[in-house]
């Protein structure tokens, strides 16, 4: 059972798939043809009757995926709250840790590469050096709990050093990066007017 989908922005014609179980595979975008599956293990690389054949694993299952904006590297988080990274090269997988204490579920990029953003069902926020093993630069709790959800959603500025999250109680926040501190500025625009959430959109 497919669970997320996203495309290679290293290569256009290329889309990665996130499977029930903790699979990945890799597309050729315009034929549909499976170029390449990989499981969990360190060296990951299986056939699709593996995929097919196995039990549903929902607590391995990827909830987001994406693929690094200048490497041949994917990156997803999964129902365990785990952070792994995939080398569509090797097909090997080169770092797995804990990022959440819940099931993992959004994430994003920044558009220079250097930082991966996750958010989970515990309500925290985190940052994370892809230089580094994808060591922690940062953490925060935006989110509160509700019907069994808390940050859905997350999102680096494509240009300005900012980020936003979104989640199941209602609250949209920006944090403005200013001297390394992601803490500068926090606006939740759950409360503010809307004429002011259209200025800030624009």
């Amino acid at each position: 059972v497919p669970t997320c989908v996203s495309a290679v922005h290293t290569d256009a014609g290329k889309v990665v798939v996130g499977y029930c179980g903790g699979f990945v595979g890799l597309f050729d975008g315009v034929s549909g043809t499976l170029e390449n599956v990989a499981g969990l293990s360190a060296r990951p690389q299986v056939a699709w009757d593996d995929v097919r054949d196995a039990p549903c694993d929902v607590c391995a299952q990827p909830n987001k995926i994406t693929t690094h904006t200048s490497l041949p590297l994917t990156v997803s988080v999964h129902e365990d709250g785990s952070l792994r990274l995939l080398d569509l090269r090797t097909w090997h997988n080169i770092h797995t840790q804990q990022a959440h204490s819940g099931p993992a579920t959004a994430l994003a990029i920044q558009p220079s590469g250097l930082q991966i953003l996750t958010g989970g069902v515990d309500g925290f926020v985190r940052t994370w050096d892809v230089r580094k093993q994808a060591m922690m630069l940062y953490e925060t709790h935006l989110h509160s709990g509700k019907l069994g959800e808390a940050c859905c959603t997350v999102a680096f500025h494509p240009t300005l050093p900012m980020l936003a999250s979104g989640g199941a109680d209602g609250r949209v926040n920006i944090l403005s990066q200013g001297g390394g501190d992601w803490r500068a500025a926090r606006k939740n625009l759950a409360t503010m007017p809307d004429s002011r959430k259209r200025a800030l959109a624009a």
